[in-house]
């Protein structure tokens, strides 16, 4: 069975729903909540306080399956390294070496790092971390991620013990990482909530239990969490046993469960929330004082290619829908130009060998305002290999997260399809749960749907359509695809390690078993003059307030 990668395909319809963008999943949305539990802080008290549409499904950082969940966990838990905003900096090791051929780290722990009981963190919480995320026994559905380990697809597919696995230490301070292949981009990797320790005595008392409630886990980040009413509040406290707790500056922070998307928006103007994301709704009037930030997501639309419907199978044809968008009207009926058009695949603002990665690597391949002309040029060859001389014959189904917001985004690339190509569109609205077991069990012809990156790298974006990537739910295979990306993992050099990725990527933006839409982007509002050094990013969790200080 193919894993789900839920954490970042959830964060980029989210955006499209309008909703919290940092930090919600997609289909939440249903009923009002009238008032949020904001709390009163004490006289002195430094509390920041914003809030999210639904409550986390997990606060189990192996389990992390949505943008709710990886908020949390990024600001209760420190691994190895931390990427702060771009910048990769000492976790819980203050140090690491890595072999010449680019295959083995050795991590050197700092001797404060601490849990929030006050014990020590070793070297063996660190290798259980990566154990347990790649244990079948687990079902993580980060599991893919710990693939960069050497045997760790071998053992996520149950093949060889976990004790197999790349990762020993050889003392309490030391903890040897072996890669299946050179990658990078592994330090960044260490941040997220997939590699992070984790307490084994705690996990085997608990079991199914474990992390369940605030008190049945510990935390060795710069918070702890004390308090999770669920659907309703969440409260994060200072951890005093953090190892750089001197720098950390808040006392406590507040997270209201919200699913109505204008309720937040309210609270901010009154003072109850410190930070709110803006919704479509809203865009219009706020467009002048909110912030916009990359969130790394792409929004796009995914086919089907083994399904029964030969058009979709069709090269061609794929090729007709992407010239037949106008992804500038786009972005502006369906998303109050809150994200940019795009019509590849990497986001450009990712670094590059020498500049980003866009200004290494100038590529647009469909334009921005479409091109009827040539759509209808690919359309005629389509039909003409699909046996079809009226397009109004050629159909097909698209589906996506029910909801009145993704509804009307949906409508929009229905009636371009329908005006330029004369194509016909069945909307398939589906429960978010439901949509997504469909995507991960391929019983879909199209899906409206995107993804935001792990780790700050091409590869990121790109490793999902090797053939037979645990991922890859579009079933495509390229056999020049897989060559450039197999030979990226193991070239040295920068540059030609780049050369390899944009080659991969031109590759399937010809193909298109994904047609991509448009850069997501973040509409927030947050005073500057209040909320000192908070850090909006277009990775992982989207923002972070480690370090942020409130100023009255």
């Amino acid at each position: 069975m193919k894993r789900k990668k839920i954490l970042c395909a959830a964060l980029a319809l989210t955006m499209a729903l309008g909703m919290l963008a940092g930090c919600s999943t997609p289909g939440g949305g249903g009923g009002t909540q009238s008032s949020a539990q904001s709390g009163t802080a004490a006289k002195g008290e430094k509390v920041f306080r914003f809030s999210i549409s639904n409550n986390p499904p997990t606060m189990d950082p192996k389990k992390a399956n949505s943008m709710y969940t990886a908020t949390m966990t990024y600001h209760l838990f420190d691994g190895l390294m931390r990427d702060n905003n771009g910048k990769v900096e000492p976790g819980v090791a203050e140090s690491y070496d890595v072999s010449d051929d680019g295959l083995t780290y050795t991590f050197h722990l700092r001797s404060d790092a601490k849990w929030s009981d006050g014990k020590t963190v070793t070297a063996e919480d660190c290798v259980y971390g990566f154990q347990r995320l790649v244990d079948p026994a687990t079902a993580a559905p980060g599991a893919y991620l710990g693939e960069v380990v050497k045997n760790g697809k071998e053992v996520a597919a149950g093949k060889v013990p976990v004790k197999d696995l790349g990762v020993t230490a050889p003392d309490d301070k030391t903890v040897v990482v072996v890669l299946a292949s050179p990658a990078p981009y592994f330090p960044t990797m260490l941040s997220g909530a997939a590699f992070v320790p984790c307490r084994k005595d705690l996990v085997e008392k608990y079991g199914k239990d474990f992390a369940a409630t605030p008190d049945k886990n510990v935390y060795n980040g710069p918070y702890q969490l004390t308090e999770w009413a669920q659907d309703n509040k969440l409260v994060l406290t200072k951890n005093e046993n953090y190892w750089d707790k001197d720098k950390v500056k808040l006392d406590k922070v507040e997270i209201s469960v919200l699913t109505d998307p204008n309720t937040p928006i309210g609270m901010y103007e009154t003072g109850k929330l410190d930070y709110v994301d803006v919704p479509v709704a809203a865009a219009d009037q706020y467009r002048d004082q909110a912030k916009l930030y990359y969130t790394g997501g792409i929004d796009y639309l995914q086919m089907n290619l083994k399904s029964s419907n030969t058009a979709l199978q069709n090269k061609d044809f794929r090729k007709a829908l992407s010239y037949g968008i106008s992804r500038k009207d786009y972005v502006t009926m369906a998303r109050a130009n809150i994200p940019e058009p795009t019509s590849r695949l990497v986001l450009p603002v990712l670094p590059g060998p020498t500049s980003t990665f866009g200004k290494d690597y100038p590529f647009d391949p469909y334009p921005a305002a479409g091109d009827t002309a040539k759509a209808k040029e690919f359309l005629q060859k389509a039909m003409s290999a699909l046996g079809v001389s009226d397009p109004s014959k050629i159909s097909f189904k698209l589906s996506y997260a029910e909801g009145e917001s993704v509804r009307k985004i949906v409508e929009v690339l229905q009636a371009q399809w329908k005006k330029n190509l004369g194509v016909n569109v069945t909307l398939d609205p589906v429960p978010y749960a439901v949509l997504y077991d469909n995507q991960a069990a391929e019983k879909f012809e199209m899906m409206y749907t995107g993804w935001v990156p792990d780790y700050d790298d091409p590869v990121s974006y790109l490793e999902l359509f090797q053939t037979g990537a645990g991922y890859n739910y579009s079933q495509y295979s390229n056999a020049g695809y897989d060559k450039e990306m197999e030979a990226a993992k193991t070239e040295k050099d920068v540059k030609k390690r780049m050369d390899h990725l944009f080659a991969a990527e031109k590759i399937v933006c010809d193909d298109l078993p994904i047609i991509p839409i448009s850069a997501t982007r973040n509409m927030a509002l947050w005073d500057d003059n209040r909320v000192k050094d908070f850090k909006p990013y277009y990775i992982g969790t989207s923002y972070n307030f480690i370090y942020t200080d409130i100023v009255s």
